[in-house]
């Protein structure tokens, strides 16, 4: 279980020198590599001399070949067939935003979105009524699960966009998003996701689940920083969505004669990016994409899933009731673990070095990240052995 890249990577994160870290699902807390990256963007700043290639938002010098690579690696990372398809952005609420609000809602459509949602996703939703849309939340019948069969109920022939989370942060409980695309696609809706619960942590190809949109902020899984984010969007979808914020960049322009805002490739993902985009935090992620790809998602998604076994089965042998689902096509590397004196509970593992996050009502999330160990486990099982004998 402890491979060689495992306690590479366990290495690169100082949080781990302190604790057994389960609360990637809440963030990453930070890694050498990002900030030796985020460094060089300092660096580069400074890198200034004869022949300086500036690109307005784009940055300028070095800056500007990080920001191409970036989003090339990023495109490899999710099988998008294009460049022009990512957008970066601020974090996963921009890119619903700017999606929701993009969209040429008509009078009498609908947006369906599940009551799980964190409020990133439900809240921009519940904004499209401005637009004259209907926002149609799908409730969860056990505040844990929401079935692709329970969301498709919600829609109708009225349904345009159905937003979703690959794997919700709440409880850990992972979609089949292969289907419920399918299924969309029948109906003439759009699936836009979000991904950050399950970038990093399992391979996700946008190309062979056929979702219309994926967005995410980097700083869980993906191990880059908080201040960026990325849209990735179909051509199809994105030829309909008009910039919310109009601001230069390679894909707009002025037409100086009759005075309007240019588009060359509405399908250009770029129209969408607002002015200047965070070069640090893309510095940051481009060093998080490429370790990685160097690791490879195939690895680092058994690692992950084999971490959420032996953590399954050793707080279930202890007595703990875990409402994520063990089935592996529906979880990925949370687990909602009830306890009903949760911050106590919290608390008195933080006390002891193990870190995670108290979860909803009544419970804890605990999530293993690619660098989890079995000591690191070990630790977490036998500090809960204590809180029961306590």
């Amino acid at each position: 279980m402890d491979e060689r890249w495992v306690r590479a990577l366990r290495a690169q994160f100082p949080v781990t020198e302190k604790t057994a870290f389960f609360d990637i699902a809440y963030e990453n807390c930070g890694s050498r590599f990002a900030r030796e990256a985020m460094e060089r963007f300092y660096e580069d700043k400074a890198a200034v001399g004869p022949g300086l290639v500036k690109a307005g938002g784009a940055g300028k010098g070095p800056a500007i070949e990080v920001i191409a690579r970036t989003r090339a690696r990023l495109a490899r990372f999710l099988g998008a067939p294009d460049i022009r398809r990512i957008a970066f952005t601020k974090n996963t609420n921009e890119g619903v935003n700017l999606l929701l609000q993009g969209f040429p809602f008509r009078r009498g459509d609908s947006v369906v979105v599940g009551d799980l949602e964190h409020a990133s996703v439900l809240m921009p939703c519940l904004n499209v009524r401005r637009l004259g849309a209907e926002c149609r939340v799908a409730r969860s019948p056990d505040g844990c699960t929401l079935p692709e069969e329970l969301l498709l109920s919600a829609a109708d022939e009225t349904t345009r966009i159905m937003v979703v989370s690959a794997v919700q942060s709440c409880s850990g409980y992972q979609l089949d998003l292969k289907r419920l695309a399918g299924e969309c696609h029948t109906r003439g809706i759009y699936l836009i996701v979000d991904g950050i619960q399950a970038l990093g942590f399992r391979r996700m190809d946008v190309s062979d689940l056929g979702i219309d949109a994926l967005t995410a902020s980097c700083y869980k899984g993906l191990l880059a920083t908080e201040g960026v984010g990325f849209l990735y969007c179909a051509q199809a979808l994105m030829e309909q969505v008009a910039p919310v914020f109009a601001a230069d960049s390679p894909a707009l322009g002025i037409d100086r004669e009759s005075w309007s805002i240019t588009c060359p490739d509405p399908g250009d993902a770029r129209k969408l990016e607002n002015g200047t985009i965070s070069f640090m935090g893309i510095y940051g992620l481009d060093a998080g994409l490429e370790r990685l790809m160097e690791i490879g998602m195939d690895r680092v998604e058994r690692h992950v899933s084999d971490c959420f076994e032996y953590l399954y089965r050793g707080l279930e042998g202890l007595g703990f009731v875990i409402d994520t689902p063990f089935l592996p096509a529906r979880r990925c590397h949370s687990l909602l673990v009830r306890e009903q004196r949760s911050q106590e509970l919290v608390d008195y593992c933080l006390e002891r070095g193990v870190l995670f996050s108290r979860g909803r009502d009544g419970h804890v999330r605990i999530s293993v990240a690619p660098f989890t160990t079995r000591g690191d486990m070990d630790k977490l099982l036998d500090t809960f052995r204590q809180w029961k004998q306590a």
